[in-house]
């Protein structure tokens, strides 16, 4: 007996021989304690008429089914309280399985990997064979079927069995048998130690991998190869005739999955991201999990909540910034040189100042002249106090009188203020024809949202991180987004009033969407992310594989595999062109400092041509006031003079009344 399976050792220490369901229990115990101890918790699901039982010493919710709704309830509370594993009775058997999906598509719990004990009753259950159609076992792959079967050599014979799930249509379901037990004695064929749950995706028999995408470079890429050569079969839309060739930064998680897996790849092409709503509309890509049309989704995903709420989300594979690629400032027209000294604000409180000087100085005029009772010929008229204010501010020397006190300090303060804002004038001047003025460019989150640039992309989900967001800038984001089809961005990507989205990958490269290389030039990254997110695959809740498929993930990131494949997905789908014009954009070129030119007097010129023609036309004006006011004024005068005879004589006139 040195050879003995420590199951059945255990086993014959604790059974009580003239009792067969004592040893079913001691056996179902020792299931419980190998390969259920390191659950959170273990539901019993039995029928009302069910004699079983367990005494593990493991956290244990048992369910009496007696109705079915009820038992759906009482299911999906166990499940959310932590139930991840399942012993079920063949009368209980139905009910479970009817109830697994909807139970676990509204529960909030989403444990990855879930085990199923089954208690059939005799030789004689029919469970055996209608299992195979029971397509909610691809779900949960992971049974253990209990059935005793005594024969003739030994009476308490009890027989496992595991299921082995392979390609089919859509798969092939067979119950294997993996070890057999004799509760009474020691009669059994193995002796070595078995795995009652054999990992199930260690070879997967070339069943389906349902993978659903949509076209996003360079995460996703999907063309047509001739049968045989591709690496992947098309459900939707179908393909008979022609195989998948998918590639691309993510499908090939997928890829290299099925690889070591040995699993068949079926891709499903969705037309639009879509969503998942809270009142149960289910469409696009986020949809198809939800409805288990495929199995996972993967195409540039981020930790969405509103996603969360009915999907899963596997492990994170890599780190995204959503930000914009804006239009560069241009150079500011030379005309506009003689203005970019102060700022608006700045004129508006220069202007203010010559104003409330021209004012005091006309009044200072006036009371000097009654004070010292001078002549009208020393008063200054208002046009005198403007050009006097002018002198100040362009720090010319002008008549400042000084018989009074209060003239002599007003005039001080006017010449002070006068030279420094002539100082600071000229300083700025000074700059702004050395350096090139460039517009105001968008460099910020609030710099997007305080213009209310339009910001584009080919999908509303860009909102989804930003949609509970409650900021200003964020709320205002929500309302300058609109959704463009990738080639109307790239017609459109010429227009200056548009902030295009691209996605700022985790190791330096950016995502961006298809467009000229001429537009790229033309555009600028802004300085920082409107967000950033972790890049997740979205599935069902109840995916099997995913626990394998986030090891697959976490060991490739820590190796450096997904660095090595951003850079090649880069390389084959964008190009390190765009890289290089991207990652440079904001760098001025070195054009810091320039030599004056005809063209840095431009405005000076303008303001004089202007001056000039002013003058000519006020010039004009007057000479012709001087020529033709008189008799305007003489036929002005004649007309006033007639229109009062003709008024007087109405009055004088008597009326047929006072007749």
């Amino acid at each position: 007996m040195e050879n003995q399976n420590p199951t059945h050792s255990l086993l014959n220490q604790s059974i009580i021989a003239s009792d067969d369901i004592v040893g079913l229990n001691s056996l179902v115990n020792y299931l419980v304690m190998t390969y259920f101890a390191h659950f959170f918790g273990i539901c019993l699901i039995i029928a009302r008429n069910d004699s079983f039982y367990h005494t593990a010493p493991l956290p244990t919710i048992v369910l009496e089914i007696q109705d079915n709704d009820d038992f759906e309830k009482a299911l999906g509370v166990a499940v959310d309280m932590g139930c991840q594993s399942f012993i079920v009775t063949e009368r209980a058997a139905g009910a479970f399985f009817d109830a697994f999906l909807p139970v676990h598509e509204a529960a909030l719990q989403r444990s990855m990997e879930k085990r199923v004990l089954m208690l059939l009753e005799s030789s004689d259950s029919p469970f055996l064979s209608t299992i195979s159609q029971l397509l909610v076992v691809e779900e949960i792959p992971e049974i253990l079927i209990v059935l005793p079967k005594p024969t003739v050599q030994a009476t308490g014979a009890v027989q496992l069995y595991t299921l082995d799930i392979s390609d089919g249509n859509p798969v092939t379901i067979s119950p294997r048998v993996i070890d057999v037990i004799d509760t009474r004695n020691d009669s059994f064929p193995n002796t070595k130690s078995v795995n009652h749950f054999p990992d199930k995706f260690a070879n997967m028999n070339k069943r389906r991998l349902r993978l659903g995408t949509v076209p996003y470079l360079p995460n996703a890429f999907i063309e047509d190869k001739p049968l045989g050569e591709g690496n992947a079969r098309y459900i939707l839309p179908p393909k008979p005739n022609v195989s998948a060739m998918i590639s691309g930064t993510e499908l090939w998680l997928v890829v290299l999955f099925c690889e070591i897996a040995n699993c068949t790849t079926e891709i499903m092409i969705a037309s639009e991201w879509g969503n998942v709503l809270d009142n149960g509309t289910k469409f696009g890509l986020l949809g198809a999990p939800a409805k288990r049309e495929v199995d996972i989704t993967l195409a540039g995903l981020y930790t969405w909540y509103s996603s969360f709420q009915h999907l899963a989300f596997s492990a994170v594979h890599s780190r995204s910034g959503c930000t914009c690629i804006v239009a560069k400032p241009r150079i500011i027209a030379n005309w506009r040189t003689p203005f970019l000294s102060f700022t608006g604000s700045l004129w508006g409180a220069v202007l203010a100042a010559f104003v409330a000087g021209a004012f005091a100085v006309l009044v200072m005029s006036r009371s000097r002249q009654r004070i010292l009772q001078l002549g009208e010929a020393t008063r200054n008229t208002f046009s005198d106090s403007v050009l006097i204010m002018i002198g100040f501010f362009m720090e010319q020397g002008v008549p400042m009188p000084n018989e009074l006190i209060a003239s002599c300090l007003l005039f001080a303060t006017l010449m002070f203020a006068g030279f420094m804002i002539g100082s600071s004038y000229n300083g700025g001047l000074a700059s702004t024809m050395i350096v090139p003025q460039y517009e105001k460019s968008i460099n910020t989150v609030h710099d997007l949202a305080e213009t209310r640039t339009t910001w584009v992309g080919v999908t509303v989900n860009w909102l989804f991180s930003i949609q509970l967001a409650y900021q200003p800038d964020m709320l205002t984001l929500l309302t300058t987004f609109r959704e463009w089809e990738e080639g109307e961005i790239s017609r459109r990507a010429h227009e200056r009033t548009v902030a295009i989205i691209v996605e700022r990958m985790e190791y330096g490269h950016v995502a961006h969407p298809q467009m000229e290389l001429d537009a790229m030039k033309g555009r600028k990254m802004m300085a920082e992310d409107i967000y950033w997110e972790s890049v997740v695959g979205m599935c069902s809740k109840t995916w099997p594989a995913r626990a394998r498929f986030d090891r697959l993930v976490l060991d490739l990131k820590a190796f450096g595999i997904l660095a090595h494949w951003e850079l090649i997905g880069v390389a084959r789908y964008l190009s390190f062109k765009s890289q290089q014009i991207l990652r440079y954009s904001r760098e001025t070129g070195g054009d810091e400092f320039t030599p004056l030119r005809m063209a840095n007097i431009t405005g000076a010129l303008l303001i004089l041509l202007a001056g000039l023609s002013l003058s000519l036309v006020v010039f004009v004006a007057e000479l012709a006031w001087y020529w033709c006011g008189p008799r305007i004024k003489r036929c002005v005068a004649d007309y006033l003079i007639k229109c009062s005879v003709r008024f007087a004589r109405n009055r004088a006139r008597p009326t047929g009344r006072e007749v």
